[in-house]
């Protein structure tokens, strides 16, 4: 399994690297308002026309429509051939093998969920290190796997780059097509499992969670 934070800078690539259906790529593409999950979508998305052969071959048995008969093909066989031929081509995805061995999830956050509530942008955002101080870049290699959150960390006075903003929805919108088509990403809600874990009486946290633990 693999876990990712929803203020990650690279949520939507993640997310839509693991989508294997061509048909939900194309909803995407044609239906969000968001300009890098359309990008992302049409790079995973992979086109094969047709060859002038398949051309013939298509157009020859919708020949057949208006023939009695139909010269044996059946009334789906026809229509399957006259979509192929609207549509030039077939569909699938480029990298179908990427990620396949792993389950991925995504931990959201009170804050991305009051976004989403509201309607407002969201903030995707990471560790400054390109402008870090050699001492600020030991502290970052140091201490940022035993911290792991842009939020914590960035109270602790360290900067923080934010890479771009992305209106909550479409991010929610993404989430949960993908999930609802493909069973990914799971979602693992971070702070409300940090709320009633017991962890806390030993000071400890919850960071991530196995497959069987998330609500997908």
């Amino acid at each position: 399994m693999i876990m990712l934070a929803d203020w990650h800078p690279d949520i939507i690539e993640f997310i839509i690297s693991k989508m294997q259906n061509p048909r939900i790529l194309r909803y995407l593409i044609e239906n969000t308002n968001d300009e890098a999950i359309k990008k992302y979508a049409q790079d995973k998305l992979k086109f094969t026309p047709l060859t002038q052969q398949e051309i013939d071959m298509y157009q020859g048995i919708v020949n057949y429509k208006q023939i009695p008969g139909t010269g044996g093909f059946s009334e789906k066989i026809i229509k399957d051939a006259e979509l192929k031929l609207r549509t030039g081509g077939t569909y699938s995805v480029h990298n179908s093998e990427f990620l396949t061995g792993a389950n991925i999830s995504i931990t959201l956050t009170k804050d991305f969920m009051d976004a989403v509530e509201n309607d407002a942008e969201y903030e995707l955002r990471f560790p400054d290190v390109e402008s870090y101080t050699q001492q600020e870049m030991n502290e970052y290699n140091e201490n940022w796997h035993k911290v792991g959150d842009v939020r914590e960390w960035a109270g602790l006075g360290y900067k923080v780059r934010t890479y771009r903003k992305i209106k909550a929805k479409e991010l929610w919108n993404l989430i949960n097509i993908c999930a609802t088509y493909s069973a990914e990403p799971g979602i693992f809600f971070i702070d409300n499992a940090n709320d009633m874990t017991n962890a806390k009486a030993y000071g400890q946290q919850v960071v991530a969670t196995n497959p069987c633990g998330k609500v997908a």
